[in-house]
C-alpha cells in the first residue's frame, strides 16, 4: 500500500506507532514515483534471406534474347551462300543478400529509484541493399560500337578468328589449296583481326610466313606465339607438306603485349577405351595471357587441336576429358583474365547422329545449360534463327562429312558467358569472292578443308 502523506507527530507515542506500522507494508510499498512492477519487453528479431541463384541459362533463356548485336545474324547454307550469325553473350544468374537483424531489445520498465519510463527505443537499421545477381546481364546484348574501322581501336571488343590452316595449303601440293583467300577475306572485313587462332601450322618458319603475310595485306602489325618451333614429324596422307604440325596464337601488336610465359599441354586420346596423353605434336595446345593496351584488360586465349576418334564407347575421343581439362587450363593460376577465349579443331562434332547435343559440348555451352559455362558465338546466334538445328547444321566446318567440328569459346573472368556479335562461318566462296575482287582472279581452290570463324567478343 502506498503511504499517506502527513504531518509531523505531535507525541512520541503517536510517532513509534506510525513507524511500526510501517515497517509492517514493506519497502516495495514506498516508492516515491510510483509503483514499479519490473516487467520489461524484447522485440522479436528476424532474418530477412534472398537464395542464391545457379550458373548457366538454357537455350530457351538465350533465345529470347536472341538477335543481339549487329550485323550478320544469317547462317550459311550447305552449299557455298554466305554463313554466320550474330552472338550475344552472357553466364548464369543468381546471388543473395545478408542476414539482416529485424528487431532490438526494449527494456519497458523504471526502477522505484529512477522514476523514469525506460530508454528511448534506437533507431530501426535500413534494410541492406541487395547485391546484384552474378551473370545478370550475360544475355543482353552488347552496347553499340557504332561503325566498324579497319583498325580496331574500341575498347569494348576484340575481333576474332579460328582456322585449321591446314599447313598452308598451296596449288601444286598433294594436297592443294589456296590459303591466301582467307587472308583476302580478313581484307574486305572490318575491322582487322585482333586474335587469330590457327591450328596446324608446320612450324616457326611456317608461322613467320604468315604473320608476314598477314602484316603486309591486313592493317596493323602481327606477332606468333607458337606451341612448338620444331615440331616432330608425324606420317600424313598428304605427303611431306603435312608432316609436321603444331598450333598457334596469333595477335596484333598494337593492340596486345605478351605478360608471362606460354602454357603447353598435350591433350588426351582413347586408347583402347581408355583416356590417356596423346603423342602427336599437333595436340599440343598452346595458351597466353595477353594485356589488351586499348581496353587495359587482360585477355587469356588457347589454341585447341584435339584428338581424333580412336575408341570406342560414348566418347571415342576423350572429348569430354578434354574439355574438363581444357577449362582447367584456362583458369590456371597466373592465368585470372577479364576474358577467357580459346578455340580450334575439336575433332569432335557437337552432336550425335541421333541430333542431340555430345555431353563434352552439353557440358561447354552455356547458353545450352551447360555447367561450364562459355558461350559459343555461333550457337548463340543460330538461337535467334528459325530452326536452331538447321542454323547450326548451316555453319558446318569441315569438307566431306559437313560437320561442325571447329568452334569457339568465350568467358568472361567472373564465369559469365562473353557477349558476343556478328559471329560468322567464312564460306570457301566468300573465300574466292573476296580474292577476285582484291586480286582480279582467284583459282577454284579453298583456303583450308576447314572453314574459317570469326566474332566479336565483347568485355
Amino acid at each position: 500500500m502506498l503511504a499517506r502523506p502527513f504531518s509531523a507527530p505531535r507525541s512520541p507515542s503517536l510517532l513509534l506507532a506510525l513507524v511500526v506500522a510501517a515497517a509492517a507494508c514493506g519497502p516495495d510499498d514506498l516508492a516515491d514515483g510510483g509503483i514499479s512492477d519490473g516487467a520489461t519487453t524484447a522485440a522479436s528479431s528476424g532474418t530477412a534471406e534472398a537464395s542464391g541463384g545457379a550458373t548457366g541459362a538454357s537455350a530457351s533463356d538465350g533465345s529470347s534474347d536472341g538477335g543481339e548485336g549487329s550485323g550478320e545474324a544469317t547462317s550459311t547454307t550447305t552449299g557455298e551462300g554466305s554463313s554466320g550469325g550474330e552472338a550475344g553473350t552472357t553466364r548464369g544468374e543468381g546471388g543473395s543478400t545478408g542476414d539482416t537483424d529485424a528487431g532490438t531489445d526494449t527494456d519497458a520498465g523504471a526502477s522505484a529509484s529512477e522514476g523514469t519510463s525506460g530508454e528511448p527505443e534506437p533507431e530501426p537499421e535500413p534494410e541492406p541493399e541487395p547485391e546484384p545477381k552474378p551473370c545478370a546481364g550475360q544475355n543482353k546484348a552488347p552496347p553499340d560500337v557504332g561503325p566498324r574501322k579497319a583498325i580496331n581501336d574500341h575498347p569494348a571488343y576484340i575481333q576474332v578468328y579460328v582456322n585449321n590452316i591446314e599447313n598452308l595449303k598451296t596449288d601444286g601440293e598433294q594436297c592443294a589449296g589456296d590459303w591466301t583467300d582467307l587472308i583476302y577475306y580478313m581484307k574486305t572485313i572490318k575491322p582487322s583481326p585482333d586474335l587469330f587462332l590457327v591450328q596446324q601450322i608446320s612450324d616457326a618458319a611456317q608461322l613467320q610466313v604468315l604473320v608476314a603475310r598477314m602484316t603486309k595485306e591486313l592493317p596493323g602489325d602481327f606477332a606468333g606465339i607458337i606451341a612448338d618451333a620444331e615440331p616432330w614429324t608425324q606420317g600424313s596422307p598428304c605427303g611431306p607438306e603435312k608432316a609436321k604440325q603444331t598450333n598457334a596464337i596469333i595477335y596484333r601488336t598494337g593492340r596486345f603485349k605478351r605478360v608471362g610465359d606460354k602454357h603447353v599441354w598435350q591433350v588426351y586420346a582413347n586408347k583402347n577405351d581408355t583416356c590417356v596423353r596423346n603423342g602427336q605434336a599437333r595436340t599440343r595446345a598452346v595458351m597466353h595471357k595477353l594485356h589488351d593496351k586499348i581496353a587495359d584488360k587482360d585477355v587469356t586465349v588457347a589454341s585447341i587441336h584435339w584428338s581424333t576418334s580412336q575408341g570406342g564407347g560414348p566418347d571415342p575421343a576423350c572429348a569430354k576429358a578434354n574439355i574438363l581439362e581444357t577449362d582447367e587450363k584456362m583458369h590456371k593460376k597466373g592465368f585470372a583474365a577479364d576474358l577467357v577465349i580459346f578455340g580450334g579443331d575439336f575433332n569432335e562434332s557437337d552432336r550425335s547422329d541421333s541430333n542431340s547435343f555430345k555431353s563434352w559440348y552439353a557440358k561447354a555451352n552455356g547458353d545450352g545449360g551447360g555447367a561450364l559455362n562459355y558461350r559459343d558465338p555461333i550457337y548463340r546466334a543460330c538461337q535467334s534463327a528459325q530452326g536452331l538445328h538447321t542454323c547450326l547444321d548451316n555453319n558446318w566446318t569441315i569438307v566431306g562429312a559437313k560437320r561442325r567440328i571447329d568452334a569457339l569459346f568465350v568467358q568472361d573472368g567472373e564465369g559469365c558467358r562473353a557477349q558476343t556479335a556478328r559471329a560468322h562461318t567464312v564460306t570457301f566462296d566468300e573465300g574466292d569472292a573476296a580474292a577476285k575482287q582484291l586480286t582480279g582472279s582467284d583459282s577454284a581452290l579453298n583456303y583450308s578443308d576447314h572453314r574459317a570463324l570469326r566474332a566479336e567478343v565483347y568485355y
